[in-house]
């Protein structure tokens, strides 16, 4: 729920109102982070007005055709649809999202197929076939955060959504909470006994490259999954003029190496 430090050590305060102590506080506690509360102090997260309903299904309920081993995008205006195979071709798990404007965060929500197709009913019908294989669904209205270099105080530091949530299109937010855990054990092992140093060089190292994913992430949706008329036609040329390789080096610098380097 919160922290206490002084000059050698900082106490959490648990929800249980048990206290534990340590030499360090790594608050990695998500979106709605505690410890982010008390470090940067910048409210609520940011609500994207794009809503994400999420099913998964058995691999024989998913049309055959469509059986692909590859993690597949159907794009449309103001909307898009991901399926891809999971547990060894057991289920597959289907997640379609429309930027409907949702005001208020939700999470986890219970919905009826009813609900998810309102937001589906423009689309073409083979996609909307894929919706109608879905069951169980639930609903999140998606959120990230402004970028901020307020990741550290004292002997507290935030990690992954606590310190960078962004939104999905990248599909980086696990992965960039895993780059911050090895940048910041990087860097307590070459500074042993200085935790301000590491901290700080924690901080300095990742915020560049998390701040690029967000910020980008954000771009993703905005123009490459969701636009419609004259937008959607400028982003098939763009997109189109390209080649594997073109593609290749524009993201070599997220996936070309271990985050370790910026």
């Amino acid at each position: 729920m919160g922290y206490d430090q002084d000059g050698s050590s900082v106490t959490a305060r648990l929800a249980s109102g048990d206290r534990v102590t340590g030499s360090l506080l790594i608050g990695a506690d998500g979106l709605w982070s505690n410890i982010r509360k008390r470090v940067t102090a910048d409210g609520p997260p940011r609500v994207s007005g794009h809503t994400t309903y999420r099913s998964v299904i058995p691999t024989e309920e998913m049309p055959e055709d469509l059986r692909w081993n590859a993690a597949t995008l159907w794009a449309g205006p103001k909307c898009h649809l991901v399926h891809y195979p999971l547990s060894g071709w057991k289920v597959f798990n289907l997640v379609v999202t429309y930027h409907n404007d949702a005001p208020e965060p939700v999470a986890g929500k219970p919905v009826s197929e009813a609900e998810v197709m309102k937001g589906f009913a423009h689309i073409h019908q083979r996609a909307q076939n894929i919706i109608r294989h879905g069951q169980n669904w639930k609903l999140w209205v998606l959120c990230d955060r402004d970028p901020t270099e307020r990741w550290i105080d004292g002997r507290v530091a935030l990690l992954g959504d606590a310190a960078h949530p962004m939104l999905q299109y990248f599909a980086q937010g696990a992965c960039q909470a895993m780059e911050d855990a090895v940048c910041l054990s990087h860097m307590l092992g070459s500074h042993p006994g200085d935790h301000a140093t590491a901290l700080e060089k924690y901080r300095a190292q990742r915020f560049p490259r998390t701040a690029r994913v967000q910020l980008l992430s954000r771009a993703i949706g905005e123009h490459i999954y969701h636009p419609a008329g004259e937008h959607a036609r400028l982003r098939n040329a763009i997109m189109g003029a390209k080649t594997s390789e073109d593609y290749y080096k524009d993201l070599a610098w997220l996936y070309g190496g271990t985050g370790l380097q910026g």
